[in-house]
């Protein structure tokens, strides 16, 4: 029914991960803020662009400045709250043909590395696991980086056929393109 991108998740967690510090200090832990972050993705239905969100995710993760390289970013979306904007779509995204829920209730990034791109921009490679299957994952980010706040944003394409997501007979009821965009907006604050 619905074909999206979940790299979308891959890009908050990269975010997170490159958030304050201070040369030549020890790396600073960052904790994801879901109330002042979000993920949203756009694809293609019926030939119609439609949008999409998760509501439920936590991140943490290590970073210094001095070490972009070495930064580390968990990111864990549940797949079960994705919101398409109407209930009935929603819970067949939830289902077996799609995110399948119940048997992987968690999309999961994870950072592998950060590359300096130059002012507050950066490379963000990483790898991401939907249904089970774990693909690697690399988009460019930008951070805004405070004393006690940090603010990661990007955008993401992921091809949906690549996890798996709609591959079955919904594919006869609705047509759902296999790209996805993803964007999103991470906030993080560091862990106590």
């Amino acid at each position: 029914m619905i074909r999206f991108r979940t790299a979308a998740l891959a890009i908050p967690v990269v975010v997170l991960a490159s958030l304050t510090w201070t040369a030549g200090a020890a790396p600073l832990s960052w904790a994801v803020n879901p109330e002042g972050s979000r993920i949203l993705f756009d694809y293609r239905r019926n030939g119609q662009s439609a949008e999409g969100r998760f509501t439920r995710f936590t991140g943490h993760g290590l970073f210094d400045k001095a070490a972009p390289a070495a930064a580390e970013l968990e990111l864990r979306i549940q797949s079960g709250s994705i919101d398409l904007d109407d209930a009935l779509a929603s819970a067949f995204a939830s289902s077996a043909e799609w995110f399948d829920a119940a048997s992987h209730p968690e999309v999961i990034y994870k950072l592998r590395r950060l590359i300096p791109e130059g002012q507050d921009r950066y490379r963000a490679d990483g790898e991401i696991t939907i249904r089970g299957k774990t693909r690697p994952i690399s988009t460019t980010i930008t951070l805004d980086i405070g004393s006690g706040s940090a603010r990661a944003a990007g955008t993401l394409d992921v091809n949906r056929t690549d996890f798996l997501l709609g591959v079955g007979p919904s594919a006869l009821f609705v047509d759902i393109g296999p790209e996805v965009s993803v964007r999103f907006e991470l906030t993080a604050r560091p862990a106590r």
